[in-house]
């Protein structure tokens, strides 16, 4: 499975159902996250102004996160958000490694133009 991290910011609607009865919030998160096989690995909230949250979960692709992601949006939980996916130290390693390999195919425009 592949990684990512999530990162948002709940709104005040948000906030005021949380102060006139407060939850725990991963509670209501693990059912969708079961439908969607998307794995928990960290459920964080935060004390910043941008991000005032940030999960890392693994899901089978891309896809599953911007299901996910559409539908915790539409709560109105969150005035945004974001998502990417991470890489282990040993996965970037292998990246940059195929990519060093590939880059002599590459022609650049500089090339092509004969500047270069």
């Amino acid at each position: 499975m592949k990684k990512y991290v999530i990162f948002a910011k709940y709104s005040s609607e948000f906030y005021t159902a949380m102060l006139n009865k407060p939850k725990n919030r991963l509670e209501f998160v693990k059912p969708i996250l079961k439908n969607l096989e998307i794995e928990l690995v960290e459920f964080l909230l935060t004390s910043g102004s941008n991000t005032n949250f940030v999960c890392v979960v693994k899901a089978e692709n891309d896809e599953k996160i911007e299901i996910l992601m559409s539908i915790v949006f539409a709560s109105g939980n969150f005035s945004n958000y974001s998502w990417s996916r991470a890489f282990e130290a040993d996965e970037q390693e292998n990246i940059f490694k195929i990519g060093q390999e590939k880059m002599n195919d590459y022609v650049s425009a500089m090339q092509v133009a004969g500047i270069g």
